[in-house]
């Protein structure tokens, strides 16, 4: 359930990343709320289900806005092994640590991106602004509490339901109890 779940949520979200969320002004930035995604699932204790759901939403990415093939499951399968081997040493699973975690994730990734595009087509290199990055991270540091709240609930809303069996504010149908 947790894989259905959360390869759902991150369909949406990659649906409105690359639908509305691209018609909103450049000098206001464009979030990136897959990336706080990926990041929230990291630092969740389920390995192989998180490992799992980070690769089919990699894929996914790579076929709404992949420039190379298989880049982005790579990229954040990468940010998944980062995050699982700091989560080893530091508990980072409150509510405090992920948003930095993310801004810092977020700042390896796009500085990785970067070379490795220039080192897969160096005729034609990518663009880099540091006023782009510092915006995205700005983004991602104003919008990153919320989002993570509303990830958080909808993982404890996952944990109650799957803990009890059926949905809150059901009856139960013994009968006889």
């Amino acid at each position: 359930m947790f894989i259905v779940i959360f390869l759902f949520l991150g369909i949406l979200i990659l649906i409105l990343q690359t639908t509305f969320l691209q018609l909103l002004p450049v000098w206001l930035g464009k979030p990136d709320i897959l990336f706080l995604l990926i990041v929230y699932i990291s630092c969740q204790p389920e390995i192989l289900r998180g490992s799992v759901v980070i690769l089919l939403l990699g894929l996914l990415m790579d076929v709404f806005s992949g420039v190379f093939l298989g880049l982005y499951p790579v990229i954040f399968l990468l940010v998944f092994a980062f995050i699982r081997g700091i989560s080893r040493r530091v508990a980072i699973n409150e509510f405090a640590y992920q948003v930095p975690l993310a801004l810092i994730s977020y700042l390896f990734v796009s500085i990785g991106m970067f070379l490795f595009s220039y080192s897969l087509a160096p005729d034609t290199p990518p663009q880099w602004s540091w006023g782009t990055i510092v915006l995205q991270l700005l983004m991602l540091a104003v919008i990153g509490g919320p989002v993570v709240g509303i990830f958080d609930s909808i993982t404890n809303f996952y944990r109650t339901t799957s803990a009890s069996g059926r949905l809150p504010g059901t009856k139960s149908v013994n009968r006889f109890k």
